[in-house]
């Protein structure tokens, strides 16, 4: 005799089946920051006051043949500037009400705090990386070619060409430049670069340096989808961005009995710009 279709499921007995939190939440995943870190700053210069900072440029001079019993021939350059405007005023908030802190299994102000922080340090480092792609006149390489050991020993022929001391390169890849990378035998090879044992340049699918040049990965490079998709890598001098913090990160609470919740801001004011436009190699791919 059949059955029927009276059975007892998990859908009829949904009651008795409790929602087990885990002790720990999944935290999103962030960005590498590394460009703030790699340029010049100027921080101490507009700490206090000021709306930019004027950066002079020192020209390099002439020398000239000594003809006898004739005066020396003076120099007399025209000097420039580069301006860096303080005008990036970020902030990242949020506002706990009384009613899910009281309720929520998890220590909501400590961890979203920490992640209005990430979120200005970001917008920092995107904004270098916007600022270097657009400000950056020499290029090399070809959107949709993979890059390749010819396309990065011009991008240092290039710096080389310029001038660029040697000491202060860096060279920031995007995720699908890193994976373009680690196809070069020469990248991978320690023998190739000139370090070995623990300073291999790959361990673990980590970059270290080619060339001498160390290298770095960020997501926050600028990168055009399309048909190809447009990976725009980033080889420079410390000196070829400056940066200048004029307020850091900075974390703010206060309570608003209106909303009955508590306020957390973070904010941050800078201003960025290319002081040496041939300091730096926009290498595409």
């Amino acid at each position: 005799m059949s059955l029927g279709t009276n059975q007892m499921t998990g859908t009829t007995g949904a009651v008795f089946r409790p929602n087990v939190w885990a002790a720990e939440a999944q935290t999103a995943r962030q960005s590498n920051l590394v460009l703030a870190n790699l340029v010049k700053r100027y921080d101490r210069d507009i700490r206090s006051s000021g709306q930019t900072v004027e950066v002079p440029n020192i020209s390099n001079l002439t020398a000239n043949a000594k003809v006898a019993n004739t005066q020396v021939t003076l120099n007399a350059p025209t000097e420039s500037k580069t301006t860096i405007t303080i005008n990036q005023h970020y902030e990242s908030s949020i506002l706990i009400e009384d009613f899910l802190e009281a309720q929520a299994a998890f220590d909501l102000a400590g961890e979203y705090t920490k992640k209005t922080g990430y979120a200005i340090a970001e917008k920092i480092d995107n904004t270098i990386a916007v600022g270097m792609t657009s400000g950056f006149t020499t290029t090399v390489g070809t959107f949709g070619t993979a890059l390749n050991d010819a396309t990065i020993l011009s991008a240092i022929n290039k710096l080389d060409t310029a001038k660029v001391p040697g000491d202060g390169r860096n060279f920031v890849v995007t995720p699908q430049g890193k994976m373009e990378l680690l196809s070069i035998d020469k990248y991978v090879r320690y023998d190739a670069i000139g370090v070995g044992g623990d300073q291999n340049s790959i361990r673990n699918g980590q970059i270290g340096e080619i060339y001498g040049v160390p290298t770095f990965m960020s997501q926050n490079l600028v990168v055009t989808a399309g048909t190809p998709t447009q990976n725009n890598h980033l080889m420079f001098h410390t000196d070829a961005y400056a940066l200048a913090m004029q307020r850091d990160m900075k974390f703010e609470n206060q309570r608003k009995a209106e909303y009955i919740g508590d306020l957390y801001v973070c904010s941050a004011l800078w201003g960025g710009a290319v002081i040496r436009a041939d300091h730096g190699v926009l290498v595409k791919s």
